[in-house]
């Protein structure tokens, strides 16, 4: 499967071994687009979109190989569901679930070529590949 899945507490640990960048240990490869998924439990948007988001990662690994890297960050509904859910916003500084981030790794650093809340997926697989353009200028 392309997709790679993380829990908020997993996403959270890896956050927390850099200062200032949340994405440090997870947007490692320059020429690589990465692409996030934010979701979580009792999200009617999140549950609707999950499989499209599954096929455009399919699609993609099948058009652009290793060059682009499907994630879901992901949180579950459990002790303190809602501080947790909370804790992700602002750690990542968005507004609503399931929001779509795509990341690449440039000489300046991660930068965020896109952001949406439940967008089409055709929206998404246009940025890849404008993501893609970008990081190997």
């Amino acid at each position: 499967m392309p997709t790679t899945h993380l829990t908020y507490d997993d996403f959270i640990m890896e956050s927390q071994e850099t200062s200032g960048e949340p994405f440090a240990n997870l947007v490692q490869l320059d020429k690589v687009v990465y692409v996030y998924s934010l979701t979580r439990d009792q999200c009617a948007g999140c549950e609707t979109q999950k499989p499209l988001f599954e096929k455009l990662a399919h699609n993609s690994e099948d058009r652009y190989g290793s060059k682009v890297k499907f994630t879901t960050i992901h949180v579950a509904e459990t002790a303190n569901f809602r501080q947790r859910l909370q804790s992700l916003r602002r750690v990542l500084k968005f507004a609503a679930y399931p929001t779509y981030l795509t990341l690449i790794k440039t000489e300046v650093g991660i930068v965020e070529t896109y952001r949406g809340i439940e967008p089409p997926m055709d929206e998404i697989a246009r940025n890849i590949t404008t993501a893609i353009e970008l990081a190997n200028r």
